[in-house]
């Protein structure tokens, strides 16, 4: 049974331009123990998805629409004091800068002993001991010393460790892990893959990895959701997805990637276009306008899914057995 269901999931932003349809009806599930992957560029709702799954959203924005299963309970109807009690003890989260996450005015210490303060009413001397425990347990080098420092005093990887330790407190059933290699050098940013999945295996917690870079889904997620104009365009195992990918968006993407066998005087063939207008989004396919595979058919109505194969999805016409072979390279996949 999943830990974890999303389904029909709505979110929008009302602006004085508009309604901005931000995420517009995804579906999704993770399992205990595993890592999805959501990938997509910027704009595509990944970052909202995540946020509308526990209601941390800027007040111009509201769900209007779909369900947030947590073990039965739909998050999105959940009065506020059960869905404090869930965020950061049973569901946490990392978010992408952890410089401004954190308070530069409060010793690190501190920071990471409130969720114990607020969610487990430790005494004062435990709380210290347990806080020391998760520094060390992040690999922060003398957590006794460093308990007593502030933000600034740390490394963009130390914060990062910093806020991982917070988000591991109280032991959750989730993490959340919203672009959070991004700022980091490969270095440090292959030290925080490693720390997450060691954890993730001591713990057997379920990780929700929200990123546009395709090398990091690689090495951290069994199963990939594709999103692009707030839809989810294609979902499939890590293995399938890179070998045999069933969307011309996550051809695109797959595309436009370096790798280490390519002649170094080849271009990267990016995807023309930018993304859509999202207060005024295609009436089709929302990829269509940049698609170079795209039919008639593809501009006005919006394919349902098509599965190409077990536990895959895919949102494509080209995958409708009445799609011409011609020029189509998901023939063979339908």
């Amino acid at each position: 049974m999943p830990v974890l269901e999303v389904q029909d999931l709505q979110t929008s932003f009302f602006t004085q331009d508009g309604e901005i349809q931000a995420v517009r009806g995804i579906s999704f599930s993770i399992e205990k123990g595993e890592t999805l992957g959501i990938v997509g560029e910027s704009g595509s709702g990944k970052s909202v998805s995540s946020l509308s799954i526990l209601r941390l959203l800027a007040d111009t924005a509201k769900i209007s629409a779909g369900q947030v299963l947590f073990n039965g309970i739909d998050l999105v109807r959940a009065p506020d004091r059960l869905l404090r009690d869930i965020r950061g003890r049973r569901i946490s989260m990392i978010f992408q800068d952890p410089m401004s996450s954190l308070n530069p005015l409060v010793p690190i210490g501190r920071q990471v002993g409130e969720m114990l303060a607020v969610h487990e009413k430790t005494d004062g001397r435990t709380r210290f001991r347990r806080v020391i425990e998760l520094l060390a347990g992040v690999r922060i080098p003398e957590p006794e010393k460093r308990y007593h420092a502030y933000p600034h005093e740390f490394s963009g990887g130390m914060r990062q460790r910093v806020m991982i330790a917070m988000a591991l407190a109280c032991r959750p059933e989730i993490m959340i892990a919203d672009e959070p290699t991004t700022a980091l050098d490969v270095t440090i940013q292959s030290q925080i893959l490693a720390l997450l999945k060691g954890i993730q295996a001591e713990m057997g917690m379920a990780i929700i990895f929200i990123t546009h870079d395709l090398g990091v889904v690689a090495e951290m997620c069994s199963r990939i959701v594709v999103m692009y104009g707030g839809m989810i365009m294609e979902e499939a195992s890590a293995e399938e997805l890179f070998n045999r990918p069933a969307h011309p968006y996550t051809l695109g993407l797959l595309n436009s990637m370096p790798h280490l066998e390519m002649d170094k005087f080849r271009r990267l063939n990016p995807i023309p276009g930018s993304p859509p207008d999202m207060i005024r989004p295609p009436p089709g396919c929302p990829f269509s306008p940049r698609c170079v595979y795209a039919k008639k058919i593809c501009a006005s109505q919006i394919p349902g899914y098509y599965r190409p194969g077990e536990g895959r999805r895919s949102r494509c016409w080209l995958l409708d057995k009445a799609a011409p072979e011609h020029d189509n390279p998901f023939a063979g996949m339908r």
